[in-house]
């Protein structure tokens, strides 16, 4: 009976191995995009003063699955004027392999363009090199950043 509890316990620590070996994935490329975005256009003095000056954006990238993926606006004001989130889809976007980057943030009616950011990530600063909705220009100019907040998601391994 000895033998039997010491065969048994050792399948046991077997099983539980194969088991846990099986469940761990690879860290999915686009992991390094999980966190909090924030973009503030540059400040600049404007002559006359206008109220939809200094448009300050967050985003949270929250799921991540090979070269895409996927969050949320969690801000979008523009001066002293804010837009409902519910203004907004679901956020998606895909990394490549030399950290090129396209994230496109949609608008929740169906007659509205979607905002587009072709960029380049570095570390935790995103630079736009391209923005666009539908045909004319986005909101977020060429060469201005979205920065990863401090308080990042950390992807589960």
């Amino acid at each position: 009976m000895d033998q039997t509890i010491r065969f048994t316990s050792f399948i046991g620590v077997v099983v539980f191995s194969a088991c846990t070996s099986s469940i761990a994935a690879p860290a999915s490329p686009a992991a390094v995009m999980l966190g909090e975005w924030s973009y503030a256009a540059p400040i600049r003095i404007i002559d006359p003063p206008s109220l939809n000056t200094g448009l300050h954006v967050l985003i949270s990238i929250d799921s991540a699955e090979g070269m895409r993926f996927w969050g949320r606006v969690t801000l979008w004001f523009g001066g002293d004027v804010g837009i409902s989130l519910s203004a907004f889809g679901r956020v998606w976007g895909q990394i490549d392999e030399s950290n090129g980057v396209m994230l496109e943030i949609p608008r929740a009616s169906p007659g509205q363009a979607a905002v587009r950011v072709v960029g380049e990530l570095v570390g935790d600063v995103l630079t736009v090199h391209g923005c666009s909705s539908g045909a004319v220009a986005g909101p977020f100019a060429i060469g201005t950043m979205f920065e990863r907040s401090s308080g990042s998601i950390t992807p589960i391994r």
